[in-house]
């Protein structure tokens, strides 16, 4: 099969500014992202139950002093629900369609930006209180809120069916657009190229539109992931890369999301 060319194609971040701090938390530890450096402490070497310790060593590493900082969860995924069908009163029963419940964890819930999608995850009470003690003037969201947004402001402007794939380590999301409507939002897991291509390969076929109607948009384009984007090429022909115009100074070596190692939201 003859391979398409590869667009790239600009997407407007939030960048992170001077005086900005990104606060990412993941499964095995958090990234912390200013506009000049990525630094990610793991749980082990980094616990935070002793708070005074935790608090010298972000002392220690410049990483205490910022006019704003966000807080980004990655820990636990989020569930989708339509605005216009949501009850406050099943939370939990939305969440449970998808994961686990946590007893140690509150759900939290946020709205897309144009308020058609509730957004629902389980967050860890004592240690989102460590971070507002830490940061009186910090926010806290979910990553696939901020994918959304950006990519519901994206997708506006493009015609026919767009799939979006967000590649991280261990597992990648993928968000369909037609216009403005969202017609499938899910992550899956994968350690290699064939479990990739399989999950990738079947929510291509089960929107059932002909590869010119369909768009294939990955976010970023990183060295690691290199072999993921090869093996797609293979089946698909319309295949285009975002591209900042912004130039990144690091790419993220630890960061499980490499696509946000820049992002302030």
């Amino acid at each position: 099969m003859e391979i398409g060319p590869q667009y790239l194609m600009p997407f407007n971040k939030n960048i992170i500014k001077e005086k900005e701090l990104s606060i990412q938390i993941y499964m095995d530890g958090f990234s912390f992202c200013t506009h000049s450096s990525q630094l990610f402490f793991d749980y082990e070497s980094t616990p935070m139950n002793n708070y005074y310790a935790f608090k010298k060593k972000l002392e220690d590493n410049a990483l205490l002093k910022f006019d704003r900082v966000s807080c980004i969860y990655f820990k636990r995924p989020a569930t989708f629900v339509p605005t216009l069908l949501y009850d406050p009163s099943k939370k939990e029963k939305y969440i449970k369609q998808n994961v686990r419940l946590d007893a140690q964890f509150r759900i939290a819930e946020d709205n897309s930006i144009n308020k058609k999608i509730k957004i629902l995850h389980q967050v860890l009470l004592s240690e989102q209180e460590i971070f507002k003690k830490l940061y009186s003037n910090i926010t806290f969201s979910h990553y696939t809120k901020i994918l959304y947004n950006y990519l519901y402001r994206e997708a506006k402007s493009k015609s026919g069916i767009v799939m979006y794939l967000h590649l991280q380590d261990n597992f990648f999301d993928v968000m369909v657009f037609e216009a403005e409507q969202l017609l499938l939002y899910n992550s899956y897991p994968y350690k290699n190229e064939g479990e990739f291509l399989y999950f990738s390969l079947a929510v291509s076929e089960e929107l059932s539109v002909s590869q010119e109607q369909l768009s294939i948009v990955f976010l970023g384009k990183y060295n690691r992931y290199e072999r993921y984007y090869k093996a797609l090429e293979n089946y698909k022909q319309k295949l285009e890369f975002n591209n900042e115009d912004e130039e990144i100074a690091f790419e993220g070596k630890n960061q499980p999301a490499p696509f946000f190692v820049n992002i302030f939201d």
